[in-house]
């Protein structure tokens, strides 16, 4: 009898990424999901189509020796953890806290059956350091000495989740409930100094250290250029991710934002650029992958938050600043994401979600370059002439260093 991967939440991440991942290393997936269809036709047909959607060469590949346990049943859910070998969790980052629950319960059970063999979990949730969200929520409901056993044996893995899952429509799903359409990237970089427990060998996994590198190159170039593309995409009226990358412009400013990301983060980290600047071009390859069928809306959304100071836009720049590295093309997409805000609510203050939501200081150069910016996409300004203000604001920047 093989290894067992417990992957709790069987949505675009768990079906769609992990599910393959460890399926296709020959565990047995057993997944943990609410959504009755859906743990119907799990059990129902022991396996699930994996769809990787490519221009040139689409092909399915199918994942069997699998099975669903309904999220409500406590003792099964308990039961499954109890003995699991490994297992992740991708449920969202607002439904964590509504699974802690499960999760100690299963923690008990499997130290109550002597079972002190260390459980190893993946946090595959889109937030920085959901590992310690996690952490605080499942401490909570811990006694002192449950506190000790959880510290020894259990190990929360944070993990950079980098593959693209489009939304999943009726017509995509070609009549199984259980079809999922990926990208070809499936590459699953882990924090290698997080387990507890041997680190699997298998294909796709990356441990490596320190994790704080590729937390920061997934946020700050791959987010950031994601929602730099949507936002850019929606003030000049495109619908598909795929279409604003394929405009020379915006793909031109997309690729500068998260060069200056990458020249700053080669230099926090004393890694070679060149790697960073050959994950840069693979990037904009997989945007402008139509079979996803990527809208700007679903990739521009969640406006505010993607403006905090830790967050893509302003964590970048910050990063930036702190290298002594001075980002002319990443403040657009704090402009055109403002501008984003803007068409959906008249009423907004910039200087009031600069100053506040990004927290950036008044007299800091970056708050008037963003302004300046913005006034521009307002404006109704052509590209051409938008990427010609940036140059030139480069070459002054570049004349006053060269005076210095």
């Amino acid at each position: 009898m093989g290894n067992t991967f417990l992957q709790y939440g069987a949505g675009n991440i768990g079906r769609g990424f992990l599910g393959q991942v460890f399926g296709q290393a020959g565990y047995k997936v057993e997944f943990v999901d609410v959504n009755t269809d859906i743990i119907n036709a799990f059990n129902k047909d022991k396996k699930y189509p994996v769809n990787i959607v490519t221009r040139k060469n689409p092909h399915e590949i199918w994942i069997e020796n699998v099975c669903c346990i309904d999220g409500m049943d406590e003792q099964a859910v308990a039961a499954a953890i109890s003995r699991a070998d490994i297992m992740a969790v991708s449920v969202g980052v607002n439904i964590l806290k509504h699974i802690v629950p499960n999760l100690v319960n299963g923690f008990k059970m499997r130290w109550a059956d002597n079972n002190m063999r260390p459980l190893d979990i993946i946090v595959a949730e889109n937030l920085l350091h959901a590992d310690k969200m996690l952490r605080d929520l499942i401490t909570k409901k811990l006694s002192q000495n449950e506190k000790i056993l959880f510290d020894q044996k259990i190990g929360l893995v944070e993990s950079s989740i980098g593959r693209m899952v489009p939304v999943m429509t009726k017509d995509m799903s070609r009549g199984n409930i259980l079809r999922i359409c990926v990208e070809n990237y499936c590459e699953l970089p882990v924090d290698k100094d997080a387990f507890k427990g041997d680190i699997p060998q298998i294909k796709h996994l990356h441990p490596f250290s320190p994790f704080e590198f590729y937390i920061k190159r997934k946020l700050y170039i791959h987010n950031m250029g994601h929602a730099l593309t949507a936002y850019l995409g929606f003030v000049y009226g495109y619908e598909y991710v795929w279409q604003a990358v394929e405009n020379p412009y915006i793909k031109l400013i997309v690729q500068r934002a998260m060069t200056e990301a990458a020249v700053s983060l080669s230099r926090m980290f004393s890694v070679p650029l060149d790697g960073l600047l050959e994950h840069i071009y693979d990037l904009l390859l997989r945007f402008a992958n139509r079979e996803l069928g990527d809208t700007v809306s679903r990739v521009g959304r969640d406006v505010f938050r993607k403006l905090a100071p830790s967050d893509r836009f302003i964590g970048a720049i910050n990063m930036c600043v702190n290298q002594s590295d001075e980002p002319l093309y990443i403040p657009v997409g704090v402009a055109a994401a403002l501008f984003s805000a803007h068409s959906d609510d008249a009423d907004i203050n910039i200087d009031t979600v600069l100053s506040g939501t990004c927290g950036i200081e008044r007299n800091a150069p970056v708050y008037s370059l963003i302004k300046d910016y913005y006034t521009l996409l307002i404006d109704g300004v052509k590209l051409e002439k938008l990427v010609s203000e940036i140059e030139d604001r480069l070459q002054q920047s570049f004349n006053r260093k060269t005076i210095i």
